[in-house]
C-alpha cells in the first residue's frame, strides 16, 4: 500500500464512486459464442470537498465513465479481453482503448485470488493533445466468504498503475495506487452489491506533489 509520506506533499480529498454494471455470456445468441462474454460498467464519481475553482461547490459530479468490454474465456479461470472507456471529466474528455488478461483461482477454504493485467491507450479529446499515453494497470484481489453469512464476502484488492511512456498525461513511471476494502453482498442469485472504502494515491507531475483521495465505493452488478 502506498500512502503519503515526507517524500510527497499530499492533498486530501473526499469522493463517492457510484456504479452500475452488467455482464453475461454470448452463448445465448449462438452456441458458437460459448467462450465469449460481455460486460458494461457505468460509474459516476462525485467530489464531496470544496474547491475554489468550482466556487467551493462541495458536492458535484467530477467524473463520469462508461466501460464496454468483450472477453474470450479459455476456461472458468483464464480470460483475455478488449475494451473501450469513454471518460467525461471537469475540463476535458478522454477516449481509452485497453487490452487485458485476467485469472482467478478455484475457491478454497481461505478464499479466492484474482489478478488482472490491463494495458491502456489513453487519448485526450483535445485535437491538439492526441498523443497516446500507454498505461499498465495491475490488480490483485482476495475475497473470502464470511462464515455463517453465505451471501456476504470480504473483498480486499490493490491496483498499481504506471506509464510506459511520457505524454501529455504525465511522465513515464509510477502514476497511481488504489487500495480497496469492503464487502460483497449477493442480494439475489443474479444481483450483487459491492460497498467499501477506496484509498487512491495519485502522483502528480512532480515527485514532490501527490493527491490522496478517500472514496466511498459502491457498485450494483447484474448478471444475465
Amino acid at each position: 500500500m502506498l500512502t503519503a509520506s515526507t517524500a510527497y506533499a499530499a492533498d486530501n480529498a473526499f469522493f463517492g464512486w457510484y456504479g452500475v454494471s452488467a455482464h453475461g455470456r454470448l452463448d445465448k445468441l449462438s452456441p458458437a459464442l460459448e467462450n465469449f462474454s460481455w460486460s458494461v460498467l457505468n460509474q459516476a464519481r462525485f467530489s464531496h470537498h470544496a474547491q475554489e475553482k468550482f466556487a467551493n461547490n462541495s458536492n458535484r459530479l467530477a467524473e463520469y465513465l462508461l466501460f464496454i468490454q468483450f472477453n474470450y474465456h479459455f476456461n472458468d479461470q483464464l480470460h483475455v479481453g478488449l475494451g473501450y472507456t469513454r471518460d467525461w471529466l471537469d475540463t476535458f474528455n478522454e477516449n481509452r482503448a485497453y487490452e487485458e488478461i485476467g485469472w482467478q483461482s478455484e475457491p478454497f477454504e481461505w478464499g479466492r485470488l484474482m489478478t488482472r493485467t490491463r494495458l491502456e491507450q489513453r487519448v485526450h479529446d483535445n485535437a491538439k493533445n492526441r498523443n497516446v499515453g500507454w498505461r499498465v494497470r495491475e490488480l490483485v484481489q482476495w475475497s473470502y466468504p464470511l462464515p455463517g453469512l453465505p451471501r456476504v464476502a470480504l473483498v480486499l484488492n490493490d491496483e498499481v498503475m504506471w506509464y510506459l511512456n511520457s505524454s501529455r498525461w504525465r511522465s513515464d513511471g509510477f502514476a497511481e495506487n488504489r487500495v480497496f476494502g469492503g464487502f460483497n453482498f449477493r442480494i439475489l442469485p443474479d444481483i450483487q452489491l459491492t460497498m467499501g472504502y477506496l484509498n487512491q494515491f495519485v502522483r502528480k507531475e512532480t515527485s514532490k506533489q501527490s493527491q490522496l483521495n478517500h472514496a466511498l465505493f459502491t457498485n450494483l452488478d447484474f448478471s444475465f
